[in-house]
């Protein structure tokens, strides 16, 4: 019966890395645009349980002011932050849809890397499931 979990979990773990890696492509792929930032504020996430913070970020994008926060969160200590309020920032952002950016360096392609750590942790279940059965 573990064996099967075991495999189960593996699959599952196969799936949402690819919906993860296609995710963080598209999402790169569409992000053509290139504007200055300004880092204006660092606000603590009231989504994350173990203090997660990201940067909120204004640029202007086709003359339109943008202010929003970044799509990546750091959690843990404020310090994980790599920017201090008053930071210029290269911004990529979407020509269709400006509140869809990445900050160049910062959390570009970070779903590619979750998505791949799916991979690595089938390839790990696969390896208990035969070691345990």
């Amino acid at each position: 019966m573990t064996f099967w979990i075991m495999i189960a979990a593996a699959v599952f773990s196969v799936v949402l890395g690819t919906g993860l890696v296609y995710y963080g492509q598209k999402l790169f792929g569409v992000c053509t645009s290139q504007a200055a930032g300004t880092v204006v504020d660092i606000c603590q996430s009231s989504f994350s349980q173990d203090e997660g913070y990201a940067p909120v970020i204004e640029f202007y994008a086709q003359g339109q002011k943008i202010r929003s926060r970044t799509q990546t969160e750091k959690t843990g200590r404020r310090n994980r932050i790599p920017f201090e309020i008053g930071d210029e920032v290269k911004i990529l952002y979407n020509p269709d849809n400006p509140r869809q950016f990445l900050v160049e360096g910062y959390d570009q392609n970070i779903i590619v890397y979750v998505g791949i750590s799916g991979y690595v942790a089938a390839v790990l279940l696969v390896i208990v499931a035969f070691v345990l059965e």
